[in-house]
């Protein structure tokens, strides 16, 4: 992505996706402090994978609002450094760093040797309907198979890459975060309105419609650098 482009997609998602409302809403149903798939129970089960140590330093590139942050720096003693593209995510999770008592800063890179452990949205392996063709361009997404995703890592000079389609989990995950939004339909809207709540659930469904049918993935990668 070159500098261009970089102001541009903040931009983007600052005002749309990752508007300030938006993320709070967000966090409804990922949990506080997380918006990412699964929130804290996936994150308690990925970093199982990364055998880390207190006094080590992690690059979290997509910190959000700082839930994984924090959670690495509470539960396993390392020196978390946050990344993310959208200001309002990282606005949000400085004023929550300012009530945690954990080690978070900012950097901008992994260094040689680290391990990168990324969990993505990725394409299926198939001929897509426009819907998801839509969604994509909607969202301004540049979407890769799982297969393309590791390829892209080993040209980038990553080496002991590891590929891994996640996408019945991933399908598991949103049938179990709608299955606890839904009830707090009445709660949700009293603090937003009824207008964003069906549109949260729409969009759960439809993700789960789109990865059954094999337009969208989930891909989980490992390597070292």
């Amino acid at each position: 992505m070159d500098n261009k482009a970089i102001p541009t997609s903040q931009q983007f998602l600052d005002t749309n996706q990752y508007s300030h409302r938006s993320i709070l809403r967000y966090e409804r149903i990922f949990g506080h402090t997380w918006v990412s798939t699964g929130g804290e129970t996936t994150t308690k089960d990925f970093l199982i994978k990364l055998g880390l140590r207190p006094g080590q330093q992690v690059l979290d590139v997509g910190c959000g609002t700082g839930g994984s942050a924090f959670f690495m720096a509470r539960y396993y003693g390392v020196y978390v450094h946050g990344i993310d593209l959208s200001s309002n995510m990282i606005n949000l999770a400085q004023e929550r760093l300012a009530r945690e008592d954990v080690n978070v800063s900012d950097k901008r890179w992994l260094k040689p040797g680290g391990t990168l452990f990324v969990t993505d949205y990725c394409r299926g392996d198939r001929k897509h309907s426009q819907e998801f063709l839509d969604y994509v361009k909607q969202r301004g997404y540049d979407l890769r198979t799982v297969r393309e995703y590791e390829q892209v890592l080993q040209e980038a000079g990553y080496t002991q890459v590891e590929a891994v389609d996640l996408t019945k989990t991933f399908i598991s995950i949103l049938t179990t975060e709608l299955m606890y939004f839904e009830p707090t339909r009445e709660a949700f809207i009293k603090d937003y309105s009824e207008e964003e709540y069906n549109e949260i659930v729409d969009g759960w469904k439809r993700k789960v419609i789109r990865c059954t049918a094999g337009d969208q993935a989930w891909g989980m990668f490992l390597a070292i650098k």
